[in-house]
């Protein structure tokens, strides 16, 4: 790979050179680092490479011709060139993986209150390491390049990078070395254990909570780790779970915090990637394991009069208020039992003896037991078996028009977000 800076400053990347993982790098023959000098490429005795900008205003911008000659003189075909300017993308680590890939990488560093408009015209990208004001965009540069430099086979040790702040989304685990106790604070017991898979599990957990606590906005979508799995609208789901206690195999909560739900992670696959028989009979087994819980002291009440409250007070489309309406004014009889909700193949967990946990519970609570026929009859179906073979199975008779109804229930709710 080829990384040239393009700096009125050229100077600024003196100490940048000389860090050790970057020097590596390069006697390696990983990276070839180039620096030009813009001024080299400017007009007239004075070397002038800014001027004041049209119309009037403070500071001084870089010329568009001056800065167009400098790229000119290192640009190929295979380059990609990169403004470091506040208007751009914010730079991320899959950004540095991306850029890791490319051969011929130009940097161009602004400076002064940045460059002519028209230069714009002349790169493929401009990026920004974040929202603040530099005198000029040596430093960002610096901090693009390292990032994808260290990303190169062979610049570090392959352990070294694959466990980093941002790598899997997350910010590191906190981590320890001597002494193991100081003033007063001891490491954690289960780091000196020697057990990898307890530490393992030790130090997901610890990445993920100082990642809630400290970086929320990382967390932008529910995961699941080796260990464990996230959720960011957790719903009904912690009450459920500790409610129903040994009640059920389903994820143990781990840690509650910020609007984030941490459970265990079940050791076993989805239904839905087993077998056909194996998929209908242990569909059907988990029906009945949901409905033999009793319910009386349920604390989530999902009945079409609590679904339809819940689903008035958010912003639905126009079609949706219809349905809506059409739903609350045509409401089924209701037979209550333990619901999961939104019971479907990817939420029946299971090993070679059977089912290992039930996930998902966000919309657990007492409902009628179509709801949770209607959401897996649909999952059965986009795996090629019909809904009598389940009805069968159970033993019940299909009430076509109540299936019907739970379906366009279960698919408002669905669609709402609730």
């Amino acid at each position: 790979m080829r990384i040239t800076f393009l700096s009125i400053f050229p100077g600024s990347f003196d100490s940048f050179l000389s860090y050790p993982v970057i020097r590596r790098a390069a006697e390696k023959g990983l990276v070839d680092i180039r620096i030009v000098d813009i001024r080299d490429y400017a007009d007239g005795c004075f070397r002038a490479v800014d001027d004041s900008p049209y119309g009037g205003g403070p500071g001084l911008l870089l010329r568009v011709d001056t800065l167009s000659s400098a790229l000119d003189s290192v640009r190929t075909p295979s380059s990609r060139v990169i403004l470091l300017g506040p208007k751009g993308k914010r730079f991320s680590q899959s950004m540095a993986h991306e850029l890791a890939e490319e051969e011929d990488i130009i940097l161009v560093a602004g400076h002064y209150e940045g460059v002519d408009e028209r230069f714009r015209r002349y790169v493929d990208d401009e990026i920004s390491i974040g929202d603040y004001i530099l005198t000029g965009g040596e430093s960002a540069a610096i901090v693009a390049a390292e990032a994808v430099i260290r990303l190169l086979d062979g610049a570090l040790r392959a352990p070294s990078s694959a466990v980093e702040s941002f790598e899997d989304g997350l910010l590191e685990y906190p981590q320890y070395t001597h002494p193991a106790v100081f003033d007063g604070a001891a490491v954690p017991s289960v780091l000196l254990t020697g057990d990898s898979s307890r530490i393992s599990r030790f130090n997901e957990e610890e990445a993920l909570k100082d990642t809630i606590r400290l970086r929320p906005d990382l967390l932008s979508h529910d995961r699941d780790l080796i260990c464990h799995s996230l959720h960011r609208n957790p719903c009904n789901e912690a009450a459920i779970i500790r409610w129903l206690g040994n009640r059920l195999p389903v994820p143990s909560l781990v840690h509650e915090d910020a609007g984030f739900l941490m459970l265990s992670r079940p050791k076993g696959r989805p239904l839905g990637d087993t077998g056909r028989n194996k998929m209908l009979r242990t569909a059907a087994a988990a029906l009945r394991l949901l409905w033999s819980v009793d319910i009386s002291s349920c604390p989530c009440d999902e009945g079409i009069r609590s679904t339809i409250g819940r689903l008035k007070g958010r912003a639905l489309a126009y079609g949706d208020w219809e349905r809506l309406r059409e739903l609350e004014m045509h409401a089924v009889d209701e037979e209550p039992v333990f619901s999961h909700g939104a019971l479907s193949l990817r939420s029946i967990i299971v090993n070679g003896n059977g089912i290992v946990s039930l996930i998902n519970l966000q919309r657990a609570g007492i409902a009628d037991r179509y709801r949770d026929l209607a959401s897996l009859s649909d999952s059965l179906e986009e795996a090629g078996i019909g809904k009598d073979e389940l009805f069968t199975l159970l033993g019940m008779d299909i009430d076509e028009g109540k299936l019907d109804y739970f379906r366009n229930l279960n698919r408002l709710v669905g669609s709402s977000g609730i």
